[in-house]
């Protein structure tokens, strides 16, 4: 177990300048330094995605419990001990030893950081009109790190998803409001799919095509929605998402409901790029 008491740790010595280091959790999961892909053992790996997806100090027991739950606490110590050794000379550049515990380096790269801030970004209103381009790398933080069944690794798995559906709804509404509705159904289609029965992806979906006049396309998601909801789980769409729809369809409406449609959506987060 740490000894709190104990004297304070010191940082492990670091290369001058910064980090070229890059975890690369999404598409991988492997490290490159300089650019080129580094062989690491899989408990060295799995040691340094511990460590990025926590991002903060985590004590040594901690770390090794959670990596190897089924071991006692001598066993698993010295597991963490090992897999810290064969990250040899790279370990320097990458976890700093701290008083209180262990740490990835700041300077370290981590391609999940840049979906997470961009989604932080969207649903707190604070980004810029580039962030209305999803990142290419949604698709895999939606299923991260698939095939990993840690503890560890399935809670987080979660948040990251909860994150990127949120933000993935809330910029196809944004999407529609700026007129690019093509977009705007793309962003909410992912969502639907990462997670078919969630009604505020469906709702976000049938927005798009109600922003952009294409009620038959609304009308056909909503059923389609409404037949899987009652497979799935013998229940139907809120009576809020039923209203949404309930407008008849008859010549001259679409254009008319788009643009209300569309001239109800918050144009929150739109702030000038930089």
């Amino acid at each position: 177990m740490d000894n709190p008491s104990g004297p304070p740790r010191t940082r492990a010595a670091r290369p001058d300048g910064p980090s070229t280091a890059a975890l690369q959790v999404l598409e991988g999961p492997r490290l490159l330094i300089a650019g080129e892909r580094t062989a690491l053992p899989e408990a060295s790996l799995r040691f340094l995605i511990f460590l990025a997806l926590r991002r903060r100090p985590v004590r040594r027991s901690v770390v090794a419990a959670a990596l190897w739950p089924h071991s006692d606490e001598a066993r698993a110590g010295g597991n963490l001990r090992s897999a810290m050794w064969r990250l040899g000379d790279a370990r320097a550049g990458i976890v700093d030893i701290v008083t209180d515990g262990l740490v990835m380096c700041p300077d370290v790269s981590v391609d999940l950081e840049t979906v997470n801030r961009w989604a932080e970004r969207v649903t707190a209103g604070s980004g810029s009109v580039a962030d209305l381009q999803v990142p290419d790398s949604i698709d895999a933080a939606l299923d991260l790190l698939p095939g990993w069944y840690d503890d560890w690794v399935v809670f987080e798995r979660e948040r990251v998803r909860a994150r990127a559906l949120h933000a993935l709804e809330h910029v196809s509404r944004l999407l529609s409001a700026a007129g690019r509705h093509a977009q705007a159904v793309d962003a909410a289609i992912a969502a639907v799919c990462s997670e078919p029965l969630r009604e505020s992806a469906q709702r976000a979906l049938v927005l798009a095509h109600l922003a952009e006049g294409n009620q038959v396309e609304a009308h056909r998601s909503f059923h389609a929605y409404r037949s899987l909801l009652e497979t799935e789980l013998g229940v139907i769409p809120s009576p809020e998402f039923h209203e949404l729809v309930a407008v008849p369809v008859r010549r001259g409406t679409p254009r008319r409901t788009g643009e209300r449609i569309a001239s109800s959506i918050p144009r929150r987060g739109l702030a000038p790029s930089r």
